[in-house]
């Protein structure tokens, strides 16, 4: 992923300096009109530029943004939000919005009410930057990396259209349907991680302690040895070499390359690799699919111009592969394609929904139709996260058996070689 260096001006009319990532300069412009900017360069960095930005490690600040926005959202203090955090701040604005009270003091009333103590530092530092004159979406955007995606979009949206609480209402319904799906998947999955954590010690204590005072005993017969034993004795070997440590250090490797995968600005190919796992890689996609055509149904029914429903709903997604191919469907329609031949050309999205974007002329239709292939593709998510927790845990109590088996059946063959010998 490129950086570019770009000059805008603001919702306010005021200047806004500062640098983006992205595939390209289209989409980096697309991301800036995204935030309701006018773009008046953008221009991308040569990699002397990115190198020596990264080695200071300073970050470009909108000219004339006020100097408590430059600790923005980030801080220790109040950490990053998680889903359930935003679904407790979402249902908070939504009531203050509902109720015509000025956003500002009605989230610092309700500060004193909830129970959370991350939600309610969340509040306060809201209600003080709207006091200070930032609008709700700039706010927002200070927030930006702290706050999840979907709830960032929503807040937009409704700001965009007007209809700020039933925004609201809509994003904690659907972060607390997103908690309850990771949750079901998360505990269909923690017997069979339990378990592989438990069968790795059981072959760490095997393969590092019995089998080698075997391999003494096995090599005092003089006698050779069948070649399932010299099999287990160099896996053994092998073992004793790595340690039990070794499976914890490939997790840890693992989360550190996919963290790693956004500093190097490869996240998309990390994206796209990961959709093409079964059942895991399915699931995240149906997921995000999901999400995408959901908001993208309540923006066309709010009689939204496609091009920046199309913008609007891309900005929920963490998946960064289908982000940019959604960019890259809006800057398409802005071109004049129609829906289904810019979806097509594009290749991300399934045939169902490149059919059901013939429709996209049909109004109503249409953004119940996306409703439905909504609720169609989180169902698919479902199912594809259940049947993955189902086939875990008798794959790794499988897996389990033979290992134990092919150990046993191996320290057991020298012996009866032996008493045939003996015999």
């Amino acid at each position: 992923m490129a950086q570019f260096r770009y000059r805008a001006l603001d919702e306010n009319g005021l200047s806004v300096e500062g640098e983006l990532g992205a595939e390209s300069v289209g989409i980096a412009r697309e991301e800036l009109q995204h935030r309701g900017w006018q773009v008046i360069e953008c221009s991308q960095l040569s990699p002397r530029a990115e190198l020596g930005k990264s080695q200071s490690g300073s970050v470009g600040r909108p000219a004339g943004t006020p100097a408590f926005a430059e600790s923005g959202f980030h801080s220790e203090t109040l950490g990053r939000m998680s889903s359930a955090d935003a679904a407790v701040l979402a249902g908070q604005m939504s009531n203050v919005a509902s109720a015509g009270l000025p956003l500002s003091a009605g989230l610092r009333a309700l500060s004193c009410e909830v129970p959370a103590a991350r939600v309610r530092r969340w509040l306060l530092a809201i209600s003080d930057r709207l006091e200070r004159g930032q609008s709700l979406t700039s706010v927002a955007r200070e927030a930006d990396g702290a706050w999840p995606r979907y709830f960032m979009a929503m807040l937009e949206t409704g700001q965009r259209t007007g209809k700020l609480p039933e925004m609201l209402n809509e994003c904690v319904q659907h972060l607390r349907t997103s908690a309850d799906v990771r949750r079901q998947l998360f505990v269909g999955l923690a017997y069979p991680a339990t378990l592989i954590m438990a069968a790795w010690l059981l072959l760490s204590f095997l393969m590092g302690w019995v089998v080698p005072q075997f391999k003494v005993i096995f090599l005092g017969f003089g006698t050779e040895l069948p070649g399932i034993t010299m099999a287990l004795i160099s896996v053994s070997d092998v073992m004793h070499y790595l340690g039990f440590w070794f499976l914890p250090a490939v997790v840890i490797v693992g989360w550190i390359s996919w963290l790693a995968c956004g500093a190097l600005g490869i996240e998309r190919q990390r994206d796209a690799f990961v959709s093409q796992i079964p059942l895991l890689g399915e699931a995240r996609r149906s997921g995000a699919l999901a999400e995408f055509c959901r908001l993208l149904s309540l923006l066309v029914g709010y009689r939204v111009t496609l091009p920046e429903a199309v913008r609007l709903a891309a900005g929920s997604l963490n998946d960064v592969d289908l982000r940019t191919a959604c960019y890259d469907l809006a800057l398409k329609l802005d071109g004049g394609q129609s829906l289904p031949a810019a979806a097509k050309e594009t290749g991300r999205f399934p045939g169902e929904l490149a059919h059901l974007f013939r429709w996209a002329d049909q109004g109503d239709d249409f953004s119940e139709g996306l409703r439905n292939a909504s609720e169609v593709l989180a169902g698919q998510s479902r199912i594809h996260a259940n049947t993955l927790a189902v086939i875990c845990e008798p794959a790794v109590t499988v897996i389990v058996g033979m290992g134990v088996g092919f150990t046993v059946i191996a320290l057991f063959m020298p012996l009866i070689k032996l008493l045939n010998d003996l015999s």
